[in-house]
């Protein structure tokens, strides 16, 4: 069997308005998963990212210690879920802009200035963006209000996994490795182990940035776990390495 390596992307910018790039940290950690993929002599027959700025980030740190990869492909499958506009359809009371109904985000910049503003009052920014996110997340897995998203639990899931078989396809028994992000990690592991929508993500929330999961795959389509959220190369690396946002 062949495999995939599920690489979640380094630490993004969480105090910068835009969020999709990644800190000083994260391209430190993205070389750390470079010499991870190095040190295992993983030779990928291709490599797969995301279309987000912090997928390719990630894949170019990796490209400073790591050189055993064959063609390298984008594919927008592997994108997260737009945490922003979850947020925004579950919490009216922020005033948070939302989207138009065509699914064109309505004034993107000033949708991350609401809730930075919202946060930057609060004593404590990330737990605060944790309690928002935590409720909203719950919010639009319960499948209850799909229509107020323009991607529901539902889709996301069904994209991820779509992305996933079409990688298959294309890497024709070969390894792989791609970057990509927390969601759609979570995406595959539900699949390969039949997990609820609950607690497919409480598994999210154990995710670290910069981990590596491991699939095994063979052509007649079997797909099953081989290891999840490896992190030995974050924790051996010292401790401000291992974040989960």
């Amino acid at each position: 069997m062949a495999s995939i390596y599920l690489v979640r992307h380094g630490q993004a910018g969480f105090n910068k308005l835009d969020y999709d790039q990644l800190s000083d940290l994260g391209h430190q950690q993205g070389e750390l998963i470079g010499q991870s993929l190095l040190a295992r002599s993983i030779e990928a027959g291709l490599v797969v990212h995301g279309d987000m700025r912090r997928h390719r980030e990630t894949m170019q740190g990796a490209q400073k210690k790591w050189h055993a990869y064959g063609p390298i492909f984008e594919n927008a499958g592997f994108n997260e879920f737009d945490g922003d506009h979850i947020i925004a359809a579950a919490h009216a009371e922020l005033n948070i802009p939302g989207y138009h109904k065509d699914g064109i985000a309505s004034h993107k910049l000033v949708q991350k200035a609401a809730l930075g503003a919202y946060l930057i009052k609060q004593d404590n920014p990330r737990k605060a963006f944790q309690d928002l996110f935590s409720t909203s997340i719950n919010r639009w897995i319960s499948g209850e209000h799909d229509d107020d998203y323009i991607e529901s639990w539902l889709q996301f899931t069904q994209r991820c996994r779509q992305a996933l078989f079409d990688t298959i396809e294309r890497a024709a028994g070969k390894d792989v490795v791609v970057f990509t992000s927390g969601g759609p990690i979570t995406a595959i592991i539900q699949h390969c182990l039949g997990l609820s929508d609950h607690y497919a993500f409480q598994f999210n929330e154990t995710l670290v940035n910069a981990g590596i999961t491991q699939l095994l795959y063979n052509p007649q389509g079997r797909i099953s776990l081989a290891s999840c959220n490896e992190q030995e190369h974050l924790i051996s690396a010292g401790k401000k390495f291992l974040t989960y946002r």
